[in-house]
């Protein structure tokens, strides 16, 4: 009953997350990002992975093993991946079959 307490789901803008995190006061255990990333307009100007940058060129990272090394950089450990199948309806004779990649990071 203690952990229900403390759970709170919420969905929104996924470009105007700092705002949200922000009126939570910062503090979070944890974040959901589910199958959004090939759906927004601009994927780069999304505050969480706009930050992740080559800290001597200044270029957007663009590759898992650049993104794993910044994460790393970050306090993060990455504990968790893998291809999680789903399928999307969108509309009552028309449904979309993808694979998502899933990765799961732990703050250190």
């Amino acid at each position: 009953a203690a952990a229900k307490q403390r759970i709170s789901f919420r969905q929104g803008d996924a470009c105007r997350l700092l705002d949200e995190v922000e009126s939570l006061g910062g503090a979070f255990d944890g974040v959901l990002l589910a199958n959004l990333l090939c759906r927004l307009p601009e994927p780069l100007a999304m505050p969480w992975l706009g930050g992740f940058t080559d800290p001597v060129t200044g270029t957007k990272l663009r590759s898992k093993d650049a993104l794993l090394r910044e994460m790393e950089a970050r306090g993060f450990a990455k504990v968790h991946e893998e291809q999680v199948p789903l399928i999307i309806r969108e509309h009552e004779r028309k449904y979309q079959y993808i694979v998502s990649e899933a990765t799961a990071w732990r703050r250190l």
